[in-house]
């Protein structure tokens, strides 16, 4: 019984530090994204920079 209850306990605890982590990895995956993203449209555009477009 007493065994149970532990393994229920840390099964309880584990999840929500699982899903932390999860959405923890998601957002810097995220902004590197971004980071890229933004890189390549700026990398894209800076010859028309100087026509005043």
């Amino acid at each position: 019984m007493e065994e149970k209850k532990r393994k229920r306990n840390s099964i309880a605890v584990l999840i929500p530090v699982l899903l932390a982590l999860i959405c923890g990895i998601t957002s810097v995956a995220y902004i590197v994204f971004r980071m890229i993203s933004n890189k390549d449209y700026e990398e894209k555009w800076k010859d028309y920079d100087e026509c005043g477009i």
